[in-house]
């Protein structure tokens, strides 16, 4: 009798497991595709994408507007164009991913949440703080330089000066001008991607009064659903993913 009992309890054991393995299975079979699954899944990108354009209309738009190219005066990011303003996590092939635009649409840049993307503000430069206006006119025909643009080369050697010394935006734009994507900083050699206006008064401004834009936190306006189906449809819209 005891070895029936023994036999009768392993078997009951062996149901039991496959009863849980038939239930993981199932509940696996469940669970939501994750945003990268979705956009690896051509199908699953083009209906994510459908459903992305109306909540991208209706909750994005109005700053970033309706073709994703911003909203004028909004000083938002272009999200049309070849330029990504923050990368991702992907440091090995420098490919932005729809998993990191869902993360900024979650919790949002300078929005107050723990989890956003929290760096600080380009911080002003101008009177009171470490530049003279001397130091910024100068600074600002550096940046002129740097971008292309037409610049007075005299001041460039006190621009040059302001820019990798005192004033320290080489620390966040690197030495050569090209911006840092792991904090946000824009690339000063692709004056057509800047937020804030390229001409010689809108770099002037920047320097003196520093910078800080914010993009809203999500998190409780919109579904984990649906914030799948929004990054599917922005990343559907950039020129490209490769954000080095």
């Amino acid at each position: 009798m005891r070895m029936v009992g023994k036999v009768l309890w392993g078997r009951g054991l062996l149901a039991l497991a496959a009863l849980l393995a038939v239930s993981s299975a199932a509940s696996a079979a469940r669970a939501p595709l994750t945003a990268n699954a979705i956009w690896a899944n051509p199908a699953a990108r083009a209906a994510a994408t459908r459903k992305g354009a109306p909540i991208f209309a209706r909750t994005c738009a109005s700053c970033h507007g309706a073709d994703g190219k911003g909203a004028p005066g909004a000083f938002v990011p272009d999200l049309t164009d070849d330029r990504w303003l923050y990368g991702g996590d992907d440091i090995d092939t420098f490919i932005m991913r729809a998993s990191d635009i869902e993360q900024t649409i979650f919790h949002g840049i300078r929005a107050g949440d723990k989890k956003g993307r929290n760096w600080p503000e380009m911080p002003a430069r101008g009177v009171g703080h470490s530049l003279e206006p001397d130091e910024i006119s100068a600074a600002t025909e550096y940046v002129l330089k740097l971008s292309g643009q037409p610049y007075d080369a005299a001041q460039i050697p006190a621009g040059k000066e302001a820019f990798e010394g005192e004033g320290g935006c080489y620390d966040c734009h690197t030495v050569q001008g090209w911006g840092d994507t792991a904090i946000g900083s824009a690339d000063l050699t692709r004056p057509k991607t800047w937020l804030y206006g390229s001409d010689r008064a809108a770099i002037a401004a920047s320097v003196n009064q520093g910078r800080g834009g914010v993009s809203p936190a999500f998190a409780d306006k919109l579904t984990p659903a649906e914030v799948r189906a929004l990054s599917v449809y922005v990343l559907s819209l950039a020129k490209t993913r490769t954000y080095i």
